[in-house]
């Protein structure tokens, strides 16, 4: 009986680490992201050595698939043309950033980060049936192209943020990647995307609402 109760003991001590391991991989991508920046910027500099250590060193931090996807991260914001955010930087400066919030509604509703503004788009890029890039209509999911303008605003060079859940990065690329996308194809220039996601920041117990700005009202 002794024995029965350990093993079950166990058990649920195992499935509680997977649990744990499972809700907190968000913010460990936030915590990897400045040694994985580290470990590109050596790579590039064609110093292997140093590559070497600091891979070392995330094996200890994170599971390989959580190095992955922060390597893809970055590599996609760079690629794509915009910067990256970490959750406290956002944070200590939100009154400076136009905020979108592109997760559904549904999600959108039950809290956000202060001040943003809704617009959900699809977890990928999608073609036009020509083939060709660019198709608003799926990516918007059917929303007008100038309700997206009027969130954003008129002036280009403001700082804007893009946001969803943080758990897509590599394949879907998340809708994020997909709002950013359009928005630096309509000119704007100052476009970054959340480090991490809205579950890095409820799990960094930032602050959230559920006061929908009056633009975003339904």
């Amino acid at each position: 009986m002794k024995r029965l109760a350990l093993l079950v003991l166990g058990l649920v001590l195992c499935a509680c680490s997977n649990t744990h391991k499972e809700q907190n991989a968000s913010i460990q991508l936030v915590e990897i992201y400045p040694q994985v920046q580290m470990l590109l910027a050596k790579k590039a500099a064609g110093d292997e050595e140093g590559a070497k250590q600091i891979h070392d060193f995330l094996n200890k931090m994170a599971n390989q698939h959580i190095i992955d996807d922060t390597i893809s991260l970055i590599t996609r914001a760079s690629v794509s043309g915009y910067e990256l955010i970490l959750p406290s930087q956002l944070e200590a400066e939100r009154d400076s950033f136009v905020i979108i919030s592109t997760l559904p509604r549904g999600i959108y509703n039950l809290g956000f980060i202060p001040q943003a503004k809704h617009f959900e788009f699809a977890l990928s890029p999608n073609l036009n049936e020509n083939g060709s890039e660019w198709n608003w209509e799926a990516d918007a999911l059917s929303r007008e192209m100038e309700d997206f303008i009027h969130l954003l605003g008129g002036d280009k060079d403001a700082k804007i943020v893009f946001y969803d859940s943080g758990e897509h990065i590599f394949a879907p690329m998340g809708s994020a990647h997909v709002g950013l996308m359009w928005a630096r194809h309509l000119g704007y220039k100052n476009l970054y995307r959340l480090v991490g996601g809205f579950e890095a920041w409820k799990g960094l117990k930032l602050p959230i609402s559920t006061e929908v700005p009056h633009c975003c009202e339904m």
